[in-house]
């Protein structure tokens, strides 16, 4: 009767939500009311790819986006997310600017062997909780005296004011109404024009998220009508917030970005990773959310009697933490982790077998249709890249004026492809160079700045020993039809573009990075002189202000790279 009762008060406010009327929102100032000379407002779409975006685009079916964004601002081509391609660690790095190996939140789903914590953020209990789980400082925290609002995304911590929608947008989401939570998003933009009155200020920053995209393309593809559907009501809603700053005079002081945090590809094939290792060879496998709410004797009990933990994101992405010694704080050598399936399986199938004997772990999974590309941790300044065409090491060097990363070809073919581009194949010499020669170098290739990224992963104790990465049509989740958490350019490139006061119109620039993002903000907002030093990110601001126009060569005066 209970329940009975909750979905029927959950049916009467869906069917509210539906019937509201789908218009901008009503955003009037009081006269004393203060607004900064130039505020900021970022919109993140999440699961939108850079060729679906640009498609959708030319066919005129993005018309806001175009004359409020585009038409008025610069549109970074080639614009790529931090790797892995996932929710999480890309919010996280948009509001930091630190990348995703340095603030630890390596998906939406994460196992520490240290704390001995499996965190899943895609769990109801846990997803409002990636605040506590990493230490830089986020563009609300670094605008503390200003105020800030957030709208849905839970990546928040020192915003003035979060504005959740739980018990309207949460409840959409729930029963599968995405419009009406995407109408909420637009929606809340009256809230935040009650609340600067009160307070007597408009935010400085504003930071409104929509999560549809994402979900519906999880599950239909993003060939479905579906998916096209929702990123159609999206650039509706992005219209209406725009038409609503413009009408309370508010859209030509403000600086609007428009990102996604990943692209997106279609996986009709799946392959259960926890399955195989618990069920095939016999390896006693975790992969539930296993948190600190539980007390440390439970959580050494319950991993204690595992040897891999198996977390996988956005069904393309599977870590692999494994524990061959007696415990899981002492990470495992190259060697171990090769030796893992002849140590620990307690199944013997033909197909593990051979002339050999029992193959390596990396050749096992290669031998998998499912496997693109592995990389295995080799220590804290190297990796292996193994592909079925070959295996080569990535290096590190950190000097006191920065790091400078090393590629070359160990055995076979160049499993990244970077041997086919010219530019990028002068940088596999075995030599070190910068994070923005690799950047700027691997641009045109399949796998862009995949060297320094995959290098930086490995820094954080949450990545695995080895990291799988999903072949093309493949997941290693169980039913979805679309996916990401690749490094293919499909998942890697997003829109990223910029318009507001200053900015040139109708402009581009080619080549660019979202965890650039938080840096770029606050320069152009006016709070340059607050953005904390050492981060990953660069501001291009500079590089946004002397944009050419579309279709026209960049001027000499332009800053080169990041």
């Amino acid at each position: 009767m209970r329940l009975s009762c909750l979905a029927a008060a959950a049916a009467l406010l869906l069917a509210g939500l539906s019937c509201a009327p789908d218009r901008p929102p009503v955003v009037q100032l009081e006269g004393d009311t203060l607004v900064g000379e130039t505020v900021g407002l970022l919109i993140v779409v999440d699961g939108l790819g850079a060729d679906t975006f640009e498609s959708l685009q030319r066919q005129g079916r993005l018309p806001n986006i175009t004359r409020y964004l585009i038409d008025r601002g610069v549109t970074v081509r080639r614009a790529a997310d931090s790797l892995p391609t996932i929710t999480y660690p890309n919010n996280v790095s948009m509001v930091t600017g630190t990348l995703p190996g340095r603030h630890g939140i390596m998906g939406n789903k994460w196992f520490d062997r240290y704390s001995l914590t499996l965190q899943d953020y895609t769990e109801l209990r846990a997803y409002r909780r990636v605040d506590e789980d990493f230490s830089p400082q986020t563009i609300f925290e670094c605008l503390h005296e200003d105020f800030t609002a957030t709208v849905l995304l839970p990546v928040r911590r020192g915003a003035t004011r979060n504005i959740d929608n739980w018990a309207s947008a949460g409840i959409a989401w729930f029963l599968g109404d995405q419009p009406a939570v995407n109408h909420q998003v637009a929606n809340r933009f009256e809230l935040i024009s009650r609340l600067a009155n009160l307070s007597g200020r408009w935010p400085r920053f504003t930071l409104a998220y929509f999560a549809t995209p994402d979900t519906v393309g999880h599950r239909r593809g993003i060939d479905d009508e579906g998916y096209i559907d929702i990123l159609v009501d999206v650039d509706r809603q992005v219209g209406n917030i725009c038409q609503s700053l413009r009408q309370a005079g508010l859209l030509e002081k403000t600086v609007v970005c428009l990102v996604s945090d990943h692209g997106f590809t279609n996986t009709p094939n799946h392959r259960d990773m926890r399955a195989f290792f618990q069920n095939e060879l016999g390896i006693e496998s975790r992969e539930h959310i296993y948190g600190r709410d539980n007390p440390l004797e439970d959580r050494v009990a319950h991993f204690g009697s595992s040897r891999a933990v198996v977390v996988v994101n956005g069904d393309r992405r599977c870590d692999l933490h494994l524990r061959t010694g007696p415990h899981w704080f002492e990470r495992p050598s190259a060697q171990e982790i090769e030796s893992f399936v002849s140590r620990f399986a307690q199944r013997r199938l033909p197909h593990l077998s051979g002339g050999d004997g029992v193959p390596t772990l990396s050749q096992m999974l290669l031998a998998m249709p499912c496997t693109d590309l592995l990389t295995i941790r080799h220590g804290d300044n190297e990796v292996e890249v193994a592909s079925r065409t070959g295996r080569a090491i990535i290096g590190r060097q950190c000097n006191p004026d920065g790091k400078t990363y090393s590629y070359q070809v160990a055995s076979g073919g160049d499993p990244l492809g970077y041997d086919r581009f010219p530019q990028a194949a002068a940088l596999c010499d075995g030599l070190c160079h910068s994070q923005d020669a690799w950047r700027q170098g691997t641009m045109d290739t399949y796998r862009p700045g995949a060297v320094p990224s995959l290098m930086e992963l490995n820094d954080s104790p949450r990545c695995g020993d080895v990291a799988m990465f999903a072949a093309e049509g493949w997941d290693f989740g169980r039913a979805n039809a679309g996916g990401h958490g690749g490094l293919t350019r499909q998942e890697m490139f997003v829109p990223f573009i910029w318009a507001g006061p200053g900015l040139p119109a109708g402009a581009c620039l080619d080549g660019g990075w979202t965890v650039d993002t938080m840096p770029t903000m606050m320069e152009l907002i006016g709070r340059g002189a607050k953005i904390p030093a050492g981060l990953d990110g660069k501001s291009i601001a500079a590089r946004l202000r002397a944009a050419a126009p579309a279709g026209g060569a960049a001027p000499a005066s332009a800053p080169a790279g990041n």
